[in-house]
């Protein structure tokens, strides 16, 4: 299985770099000219109605594979199959080197390089016909820039949820390009193409020339004990792969539409790669010469060679707010831990899938929000080793939470036609639909029933005190816990201080001296947390003997600009965890009331959250509400967004959207709150939704944060937004109540329709629903709020009774009218009794403006959000 591996990870890699000539040509590095015309001869496509060579970047991927070849595995020397070994300076021609496969994808000749070749048409999704003149065409795009000038245009603003509005995505009104630099949190976001995208060929290479350095240099940033071990680098490679070229246009010939980057093109030629290759390997009978012939022909296009493994953890709400008697005391290090072991399970869950089928971490494409997606070779090996998979993870999430949670698992078989342009809609949709089935079969508890279903257990030691759905094990002192709660609060310690997770087989001595080992394991895994690269870098002899089988970099960036490549791969499951930055006499006293320590440097608790939006008066008291603040929301219309919104659709555009959208909230989210919203927690935050907690005001105004800097992120795209919910207590109320108060807001905000029919695109706070382009005006109302307090001392009293008038006036009666002349009373009163005679006609007219004007009448039951906030600011 090894050696299995190792080969479907240097097809994988032959396959990731087959357009690495892209990136070199448009850099412009220093290549002798003799050298460079034998590479365009050997790998160059001849075009014989122009009468000149095409794909020119075909010889720069040979060129330069080389030069990548020097910080990877050994490619030269020893085992190096399925390719030919250039040990003896073999390696130009049609031979079968890796660097041959990767760079005649235009035109193969062998069968690894008809394999990598089809890979690349089946990722595009090209029909034949569209195909043929691909291969034929100039280096233009449809956005009149060539592929030196060319940026890639993000597909957010292409998305059209109603097909009458379709014909309106041209070229000319896309206004939206993806800065070229490496991944940061910023750079996720496109720019106005007006003023960036260069029109002319050395200001636009020198830009890439800028990128291509830092890829060389970054690539020595990855361990090289690491280099002993293909699957393991390969991983670290894959994410310094995207950290340059997630931006980087794929197709800029045949006037393509530059909307697909580099990374995800060629990340899905990889898998599809793979998969084809080892779906030749398994036939008996299939000779290479016939092979090469289907694959030109395109005579089995319509096979099913192709098995798309879908992976979905189930039960995460009960899962993440399971209760027990003693979860309050520990209700942070509990929320974050078991959040964290979400994505653990899942990612540990599609390694165990990769692992059993011998396939490259490349294989897996999609990894967000519980769910996962791998290609793999749909042969009856790996259908068998799919279910004892399946069967393997049923059995330990049954056992390990008695059912709780639990992950579904599925394969549907495609073929490369099924992903071309005019069927991959369907394909799509049915993978939906798989998916939605398996979630009610769960634990194939109606079918082949694992033999635990049903439990013969007694109870000991009771029932864990953190969780009351599972049976305690241990007893500690006056506690008793399972080992995955205590788990839980390890992770919730190890998140604050270790930047790093080791995974590695069962019984692997991990060093638990520089290593935080969870107690269970996962899945036949041994995980560890560890801290930054000095402690991670001990354990290049793990690597070599291949007992370590993942290193993942898990670290939050510094800030916005910060560089997401570390030298290791990522996995973007960490949330953001506020802290204290040091000891402050004056500020403890904010925490009073609630008795909550302040230890430098450590975590804050929920009770420390509640205080953080209080504010210290001139008197020296603390002044505000002492509340926490709920919020939950995920993206509108998702389904719509991945099955029409892309015309025409492919399986790269469709990872590329996944894996965009996901960035927002994963890597974004708790980016923006360490800048500017340092007191909040993200519990989860991924995939297309996010749950959050932090302090009452503070997080209303992150919320519209959220959605101001989202519509920029979809470039300003009206049929993409989310919804969200409020739910606000005081510190101490069961988390599990107040998520789901926050469902329940978050499905009223999303019942929401507006007077032009537009549905959703809302927040729901107090029971109120406001749209989120009237939420500005509900900000700017409790300024004047606080404004008009200070200018007249307006009462408690005579603001609160306002409450019974936005009632009188909402209320369908026939006194709902007399509203009006109530306010106009009370202001009037208010006014005479409390100011000076000068001051007096001024404050009315402002008061009537601000309270019924623009309050009353204009926001009518929203108009409650402004007062609550104005009332609790002054507790």
């Amino acid at each position: 299985m090894t050696s299995l591996l190792d080969a479907s990870s240097r097809v994988a890699f032959a396959a990731l770099l087959h357009d690495l000539g892209k990136f070199a040509e448009r850099a412009a590095p220093e290549v002798a000219k003799e050298r460079f015309d034998v590479h365009i001869t050997n790998y160059a496509k001849w075009n014989d109605r122009g009468g000149y060579h095409s794909h020119r970047h075909a010889a720069w991927t040979a060129l330069f594979m080389e030069k990548i070849e020097e910080s990877a595995p050994d490619l030269v020397r020893g085992d190096v199959a399925p390719f030919a070994s250039r040990q003896d300076g073999e390696g130009s021609g049609i031979t079968d080197s890796l660097v041959n496969a990767a760079a005649m994808h235009h035109r193969p000749e062998t069968l690894l390089q008809w394999i990598i070749a089809t890979a690349d048409r089946v990722a595009s999704g090209f029909e034949r016909e569209k195909f043929e003149r691909y291969n034929d065409a100039e280096d233009k795009t449809e956005t009149g820039r060539n592929h030196y000038q060319a940026r890639q245009l993000t597909l957010f603003e292409q998305v059209r949820l109603m097909d009458a509005d379709v014909a309106a995505v041209t070229p000319a009104n896309l206004q939206y390009r993806y800065p070229l630099k490496p991944f940061t949190p910023e750079n996720l976001f496109p720019v106005r193409r007006d003023g960036y995208e260069p029109d002319d060929d050395k200001s636009a290479q020198a830009e890439y020339r800028v990128l291509w350095e830092n890829f060389l240099d970054a690539l020595e940033k990855i361990p090289p004990a690491h280099r002993a071990q293909w699957s393991l680098w390969l991983d670290h490679f894959d994410t310094l792969w995207q950290s340059v070229a997630h931006a980087i246009p794929s197709a800029t010939a045949f006037s393509a539409k530059p909307d697909v980057s580099l990374y995800d093109h060629s990340k899905a030629t990889a898998a599809f790669a793979v998969a084809l290759w080892r779906w030749h390997v398994a036939q008996d009978g299939l000779t290479n010469a016939d092979a090469i012939r289907r694959h030109k022909d395109r005579a089995d296009w319509d096979e099913k060679k192709i098995l798309l493994v879908q992976g979905d953890f189930f039960g995460i709400q009960d899962f993440i707010f399971s209760e027990g008697s003693e979860t309050n005391k520990h209700a942070a290090k509990l929320l974050r831990g078991r959040s964290f072991q979400v994505s653990l399970f899942t990612e540990l869950a599609a390694l165990k899938v990769l692992e059993a089928c011998a396939l490259p971490p490349t294989s897996q494409i999609l990894n967000a929000a519980g769910k996962f997606l791998i290609v793999a070779p749909n042969t009856a090996e790996i259908r068998e080793k799919l279910a004892a998979v399946r069967h393997e993870l049923n059995e330990w999430f049954l056992r390990e939470t008695f059912g709780l949670a639990g992950l579904g698992l599925v394969g549907k078989m495609a073929s490369c036609n099924d992903f071309s342009e005019g069927r991959f809609d369907l394909l799509l949709k049915t993978l939906f639909a798989e998916l939605e089935r398996a979630k009610l079969a769960r634990f194939d508890l109606t079918g082949d029933t694992p033999p635990s279903a049903v439990f013969a257990i007694d109870y000991p030691h009771g029932v864990c005190q953190y969780n009351n759905h599972l049976r305690a094990d241990k007893t500690e002192g006056d506690r008793v816990s399972a080992r995955l709660s205590r788990d839980q609060i390890e992770i919730g310690k190890a998140l604050a201080h270790q930047d790093r997770l080791l995974i590695a087989r069962d019984g692997t001595d991990l060093y638990e001296g520089s290593v935080r080992i969870l107690e269970t394991p996962i899945f036949g895994y041994r995980v560890g947390f560890t801290a930054n690269e000095a402690e991670s870098g001990k354990f290049g002899e793990l690597a070599r003997f291949g007992d370590l089988l993942r290193c993942w970099d898990f670290s939050l960036p510094e800030n916005l600009r910060d560089s997401l490549w570390h030298g290791y791969a990522r996995r973007y499951i960490n949330a953001y965890i506020p802290f204290f930055p040091a000891s402050d006499p004056q500020t403890s006293d904010k925490y009073r009331e609630v008795e909550a320590d302040t230890d430098p440097h450590a975590p804050k608790t929920f009770n420390h959250l509640a205080c953080e939006d209080r504010i210290l008066e001139g008197d020296g008291k603390w002044v505000g509400q002492i509340a926490l603040a709920i919020l939950k929301g995920d993206v509108d219309n998702l389904g719509s967004i991945f099955q029409r919104g892309q015309k025409p659709n492919s399986f790269a555009k469709m990872a590329a959207l996944s894996r965009q959208l996901n960035a927002f909230f994963a890597i974004w989210l708790p980016a923006y709150c360490r800048k500017e919203y340092p007191n909040t927690y993200t519990v989860f935050a991924g995939g297309d939704d996010f749950f959050l907690i932090g302090p009452w005001r503070s997080t209303q105004k992150l919320a519209a944060d959220m959605a101001r800097e989202f519509r920029r992120f979809v470039a300003e795209n009206p049929d993409i937004h989310f919804s969200a919910g409020f739910a606000m207590t005081k510190p101490g109320h069961p988390v599990h109540a107040l998520a789901e108060q926050a469902e329940n807001a978050l499905e009223a905000a999303k019942r929401h329709v507006t007077d032009k029919g537009k549905e959703k695109n809302a927040v729901c706070l107090h029971g109120e629903v406001v749209p989120w382009p009237k939420w500005n005006e509900l900000a700017q109302l409790e300024q004047e709020i606080q404004d008009l307090s200070d200018a007249y001392r307006l009462s408690t009293g005579y603001v609160y009774s306002l409450l019974s008038l936005i009632d009188l006036a909402a209320s369908e009666t026939l006194e709902s009218a007399m509203w009006r002349s109530r306010f106009f009373y009370r202001t009037r009163r208010y006014v005479v009794d409390k100011l000076e005679a000068g001051a007096r006609a001024t404050a009315q007219t402002r008061l009537a403006t601000t309270f019924g004007d623009n309050g009353i009448a204009r926001q009518q039951g929203r108009f409650r959000i402004p007062l609550f906030n104005f009332f609790y600011s002054k507790r």
